[in-house]
């Protein structure tokens, strides 16, 4: 029981020290730097949420000789889909 106390100790000390010690004018730029979520974005997320869910559905993961299938069908995409996105943004971003 003691371990579990004094783990969520650490874990709480890991978030709450910092946010003691940042100023507040810091934390009031990155909040109005951070752009919000635009429609086509949420449609993207919205998307890779169903594309995953459907495969799932169809492919049954849970069952040990489909697992590969799924992860390649349902998963694969995703990942390969939001690193495009991920990349596309950090070469716009630091292309101006």
């Amino acid at each position: 029981m003691q371990e579990i106390v004094l783990l969520i100790v650490i874990a709480l000390a890991l978030f709450y020290i910092p946010r003691l010690r940042a100023s507040k004018t810091v934390a009031r730029r990155q909040i109005e730097t951070t752009p919000p979520l635009t429609g086509l974005m949420r449609l993207a997320i919205l998307i890779t949420v169903l594309w995953v869910a459907g495969a799932a559905i169809l492919v049954k993961p849970w069952n040990n000789d489909n697992l590969l299938s799924y992860l390649l069908l349902g998963i694969a995409p995703a990942v390969i889909f939001w690193g495009l996105i991920w990349v596309y943004s950090g070469y716009k971003k630091y292309r101006r």
